[in-house]
């Protein structure tokens, strides 16, 4: 029984050509093939400008950050330039969109989006050489016109506050006033154009976030008069049905200038500061238990970021990565983890594929292309590969299947649905992947929101495959330099992986 062993492989199998290697094997892959129960995090297309103390709203599958603070042009940080600059993101394509700027330069503001429109109110803008004078102005922000429109302003004005929709109506809480924290909760309606009080935040506090789930609202950490000394954990809900607020549940990690997501009723909170730096945190509250549970850290930390949510993935974007006027142009999502276990069928029918994948990244190991061990990169790679082959597989979008038979077809001609059927039954080969990335450069798939929705499903997007793409044009030009074809050596490799050998010869090396 021979082994094979593969060091750049350890995160995901040690490949032995044996009955239990296999069954071991398929489980490592099946279990990659949902986010691991921490979730998991990637790094996007960055944003064009550096900045922090941004906010940030989804509108229409896109992502409006707006304001902050941006670095002053003779690299002066106790001098920060606040930002009028609004840029959208498209998860779909992953690039960035200038958009109309705000009526006035911003940051610290509240954001929300109800309907079509987005929202900003107040804030803190400059004042002589004062850049902390909070405001009481608001904003709309129609996408389909690009225009910007103020609307009545809030009764106080206040920046770094906190704010969301509930029930169609924007809830504006806490903030700092200019004198002392705030605690006032102001609402105001779209429909009529006009605002009204609700009961006082418990804890008044600045530099707060919040989030609804379940039709309430959870204000969430924050600090108290500007200090992130002064951070706290506490965390209240307010009960519109009562028309009153209770506390829950402390946040795990006290901290300020941090943001918060809602995915499937769980609230996923990130980043924030104090003065011992940035926290890279990432905590997740159960309203139905009141509970937390710490899932995977972000990969940056960062203070003054903004955050979003679109199709059960959170955005976080910009942001200082040290405390105080730091900037960054950093994009990373979050997947969360599945709330189900993988059936033990699917674990089972995995084994059958996993050869396909080690033989390919011992193909790009030969060829000299492989990423060093244990690095992003490698482990992003690794990633790729196996997701994009469990999506073409395994989506149940119907656009997916046919972009992956329409590639292999384009390449194998009359031999495509064969080809196509062999996928499915196997996976990966270096002639179906060379069919795909061939394909993918003359057709992208990249602005077909329904391809971009199946991949999303399995965690990859643009970044994977391009990184993919990359690597098996990089091994089949060095191999071709020297004299080999790269599905020659992938073909002797496959022989080498679980499920490379016909049953005889299986049969006759357990004798």
């Amino acid at each position: 029984m021979g082994i094979v062993a593969q060091e750049w492989l350890r995160p995901l199998v040690v490949i032995a050509i044996a009955a239990d290697a296999v069954t071991i094997a398929a489980d490592r892959l099946a279990l990659a093939q949902a986010p691991p129960p921490g979730g998991v995090w990637q790094t996007l297309a960055p944003a064009s400008a550096r900045r922090t103390e941004v906010s940030a709203a989804p509108v229409g599958g896109k992502i409006y950050v707006v304001g902050g603070l941006t670095e002053s042009p003779l690299g002066n940080l106790m001098n920060p330039v606040v930002s009028d600059l609004v840029q959208a993101y498209d998860p779909a394509t992953d690039s960035w969109t200038p958009k109309a700027s705000l009526p006035r330069p911003l940051h610290h503001v509240g954001i929300a989006t109800v309907g079509n429109d987005l929202y900003v109110l107040g804030g803190f803008t400059s004042s002589l050489l004062n850049i902390w004078k909070p405001s009481a102005q608001a904003f709309r922000f129609n996408p389909e016109l690009n225009q910007w429109a103020e609307i009545p302003p809030m009764p106080t004005a206040r920046g770094a506050l906190a704010m969301a929709e509930l029930g169609g109506k924007l809830f504006a809480i806490g903030g700092y006033d200019g004198v002392a924290d705030s605690a006032a909760v102001e609402v105001f309606d779209p429909s009529s154009n006009t605002w009204s009080p609700r009961p006082s935040l418990p804890t008044p506090r600045d530099h707060l976030t919040v989030a609804v789930s379940r039709a309430r609202l959870y204000a969430i950490g924050g600090r108290l008069h500007r200090d992130p000394a002064k951070n706290l954990s506490v965390v209240e809900v307010y009960d519109p049905v009562t028309d009153r607020w209770s506390q829950v549940a402390g946040l795990p990690t006290a901290r300020s200038g941090l943001a918060a997501g809602v995915i499937q009723g769980q609230i996923y909170v990130v980043g924030g500061e104090s003065p011992g730096g940035t926290f890279r945190e990432t905590e997740a509250y159960n309203p139905g238990t009141d509970t937390w549970v710490t899932m995977a850290p972000m990969p940056t930390p960062r203070h003054g970021l903004g955050v979003a949510v679109i199709s059960g993935r959170l955005y976080t974007l910009a942001g200082g990565h040290q405390p105080g006027a730091t900037f960054s142009d950093v994009n990373e999502v979050f997947t969360p983890p599945t709330q189900q276990a993988v059936p033990v069928e699917t674990r089972r029918a995995a084994a059958e594929h996993v050869g396909t994948i080690m033989a390919m990244l011992a193909t790009f190991q030969d060829a000299g292309v492989l990423p060093p061990e244990t690095t992003p990169e490698a482990n992003r790679l690794i990633h790729a590969l196996i997701q994009y082959q469990v999506a073409f597989m395994k989506s149940g979008i119907p656009a997916v299947k046919h972009y992956l038979a329409s590639a292999l077809s384009a390449k194998m001609g009359d031999g495509g649905p064969q080809t196509v059927e062999q996928f499915h039954t196997e996976g990966w080969t270096s002639r179906s992947l060379e069919a795909v990335v061939e394909f993918v450069a003359a057709r992208p798939p990249w602005e077909r929101a329904d391809l971009m929705e199946g991949f999303r499903a399995f965690n990859v997007g643009r970044p994977d495959f391009e990184l993919l793409s990359q690597t098996y044009v990089n091994a089949r030009s060095r191999l071709s330099v020297r004299g080999q074809n790269i599905h020659a050596v992938y073909g002797a490799r496959r022989k080498e992986m679980p499920g490379g050998r016909t049953r005889t010869e299986r049969d006759q090396g357990a004798q």
